[in-house]
């Protein structure tokens, strides 16, 4: 939706340094050591077992929006984009032990870990300042987000997985760029530029969003919810800070709610990755 800070070309950017920081921490060893319209769901693992093993599934099938049956459209998604969203995740919680591990030793930190804190700060758009006020910043912005709150906006930009913009572009969250570089929507009039973001595959895409929602300034309300525990976070308490990601505004929060809810998507939060 509207808020995206960038093209396709800077997506991969921050993709490739996401990925490569991080291969480079955990390198070094910084790191330290059934689904209805009513109440219930079918889990994509058996209850007794809330872990499930990383699965890269790099698109959407085409098949997906050829499922007749509802309730099976909507588990087969959430079986592709689960293993996805904790995987984005689990990469954010590395870097914030990193941080943490920061704040504990901000006054004795090693140059190379000054380095580290530099690229941290500039991946999440932090302004450079006092080593104290930086490791404040990150750790607002460095957070993860209930895997409830992402199955479900990803649940209503994609139509559970059949837009356009889903299927050929990877991208399940409505994403825009200004630039007008990426897919047009059918739907833009004669006075609009904006386009559609593409990506190359789920992982980066949902990488990306969560990144947006973390340093884009449209979210700071939902930041500032997020602050306020130390979690885990309620879905429904962070969808609050979400009135500027759809001209719907309220209207779109709500909406979110009802989706959480009535796809019992909150029982996902619980998973983690073995």
């Amino acid at each position: 939706m509207d808020g995206t800070q960038s093209n396709k070309g800077q997506m991969r950017k921050l993709t490739v340094l996401s990925v490569c920081f991080i291969a480079s921490l955990i390198g070094a060893a910084l790191i330290p050591a059934k689904m209805i319209t009513g109440m219930s769901t079918i889990p994509a693992v058996p209850d007794q077992d809330m872990t499930i093993h990383y699965q890269y599934t790099a698109s959407l099938p085409e098949r997906l929006g050829q499922i007749q049956d509802a309730q099976e459209r909507k588990q087969c998604l959430i079986e592709i984009l689960l293993p996805l969203a904790l995987k984005a995740n689990e990469t954010i919680l590395k870097q914030r032990l990193l941080i943490e591990e920061f704040r504990r030793k901000q006054t004795n930190l090693t140059n190379e870990e000054k380095k580290t804190l530099a690229a941290l700060a500039d991946l999440y758009m932090v302004e450079p300042g006092s080593t104290g006020e930086m490791i404040q910043e990150l750790l607002r912005r460095a957070d993860v987000l209930p895997v409830s709150l992402i199955l479900a906006q990803a649940a209503i930009e994609s139509g559970w997985g059949t837009s356009r913009f889903s299927l050929e572009g990877n991208n399940i969250f409505g994403l825009r760029t200004p630039t007008g570089i990426g897919m047009i929507p059918v739907s833009r009039s004669a006075s609009e530029s904006h386009a559609v973001s593409e990506f190359d595959d789920l992982q980066s895409c949902i990488d990306y969003y969560i990144w947006n929602i973390n340093t884009n300034p449209q979210y700071e309300e939902l930041r500032h919810i997020r602050s306020l525990t130390d979690g885990p976070y309620d879905a429904y308490a962070l969808a609050q800070g979400l009135r500027n990601y759809s001209e719907q505004g309220g209207e779109y929060i709500r909406k979110v709610e009802k989706l959480i809810s009535c796809n019992a998507l909150k029982y996902y939060d619980d998973y983690r990755l073995q």
